[in-house]
């Protein structure tokens, strides 16, 4: 009987880390406690989109399994870069990482961290690609607003983040540069005191006319460590 409930008591251990894996602390509590999540909104988030520069071309030259390996090392630097500026992974869809800060918890340093993490991933791709046969590249699009976060599916839990905020994040990433941070003007307003910026021309977007946008200078207000020894 001891044995069978240390067991069961393993399992639940399991089925937990497995739920903090793949949702917010707070969703995955929800779920636990009452069976159901409900759709929230919050206010003050800031948004990282990034893709890889040449993806397809770059896969098409190495076998699957290497691509996948690649991406697996490169993502999880990205999530350890996330966590540590309290910042969290939303999904990856390919060679697409999705991240935010401020939601579900909220943060008034929401756009900091985001930047901050920005930084710190190009400079760790910089380190790695020093010594990595394969040069990976990514454009890195950021935008502050509002999000509505919610659990998608009853039998596979995926949390997901939906709004303009989202939308303009990711026209951001697109009209981004290889190695290059590209900020809308609502983050730039956040963090333009912190960080020094290069305003560009206003491009005309599809869906939203001619937006600001602003690229982060390479030299920055606030020295940012990136001790990064990833292998």
């Amino acid at each position: 009987m001891r044995q069978y409930s240390a067991e069961l008591e393993r399992g639940k251990r399991r089925s937990d880390e497995l739920l903090l894996n793949i949702l917010p602390k707070s969703v995955a509590n929800d779920l636990k406690e009452t069976g159901q999540t409900v759709p929230q909104s919050f206010q003050n988030v800031t948004v990282y989109f990034s893709d890889c520069v040449n993806f397809t071309g770059l896969a098409s030259q190495l076998e699957p399994r290497y691509v996948v390996s690649e991406l697996n090392d490169l993502f999880t630097a990205f999530d350890i870069i996330m966590e540590k500026n309290g910042c969290e992974r939303i999904k990856t869809i390919g060679d697409v990482y999705l991240a935010v800060c401020g939601m579900p918890k909220e943060d008034e340093q929401h756009a900091f961290n985001i930047v901050r993490s920005a930084i710190e991933i190009i400079e760790y791709l910089r380190g790695r690609n020093a010594r990595s046969e394969v040069q990976w590249q990514i454009r890195i699009g950021i935008h502050s607003g509002d999000v509505v976060g919610s659990v998608i599916g009853v039998k596979k839990y995926i949390y997901d983040v939906f709004g303009d905020a989202i939308n303009t994040a990711s026209r951001m990433e697109d009209h981004s540069e290889p190695m290059r941070i590209n900020v809308s003007e609502s983050t730039y307003s956040l963090v333009k005191d912190v960080f020094n910026f290069v305003e560009r021309l206003p491009i005309r977007v599809k869906g939203k006319g001619e937006l600001r946008m602003y690229f982060l200078d390479r030299l920055q207000k606030l020295e940012v460590s990136c001790n990064l020894d990833w292998h």
